[in-house]
């Protein structure tokens, strides 16, 4: 086997595995971008309640501050006070948007860094697995190299015993040639 069909083989099974991990966080980034869109529209239809909550009270206000004057003031102080807590809960929800896209952020990057540490020890692991392929060509062309020198070691030193025993048996019919 050559280097080049060592390179057309199918993918090992580290690089399927490695091709299924990446899916899969490709696949949860996916499903964690649909949960945030989700949720910020959930949020954005909350803020146009809140307001329209708000359109309604400054509506009452109005009404209230025809009649008596401690109502409007009653009123007012309650509007205020929960114009606070909206706004403070917009910025809890900003800050909390906020947090989940960090954390996002830290997710993917982690994501992208175990995948590329994982790419790397493949390629690691091809080397090596390259080199070893090479190792052993070379080998089994020196073991072939070997065998081969043994075997026409062997064919010389017969051929030099079939050329004795041939001068031996034409001596041997010398002989009874000249006995006869």
């Amino acid at each position: 086997m050559t280097a080049a069909d060592a390179v057309a083989t199918p993918p090992t099974a580290e690089a399927t595995n490695a091709a299924e991990r990446l899916e899969r966080v490709e696949a949860l980034w996916a499903e964690e971008r649909v949960q945030h869109q989700r949720q910020l529209a959930e949020l954005n239809a909350e803020i146009s309640q809140l307001k329209e909550t708000i359109n309604a009270l400054r509506d009452s206000m109005e009404l209230a501050r025809i009649g008596e004057q401690e109502r409007v003031q009653k009123a007012v102080a309650a509007s205020e006070d929960e114009v606070r807590q909206l706004k403070a809960t917009a910025n809890a929800l900003r800050d909390q948007i906020e947090m989940q896209r960090i954390g996002e952020q830290e997710r993917t990057q982690k994501a992208v860094a175990d995948a590329n540490a994982e790419i790397v020890q493949l390629k690691a692991a091809v080397g090596a697995l390259r080199d070893e392929l090479e190792l052993q060509r070379v080998s089994e062309q020196e073991r072939t190299q070997k065998a081969l020198q043994q075997s026409t070691a062997e064919i010389v030193q017969l051929k030099g015993s079939v050329h004795a025993l041939r001068d031996q048996l034409d001596q041997a019919q010398q002989r009874i040639k000249a006995d006869a």
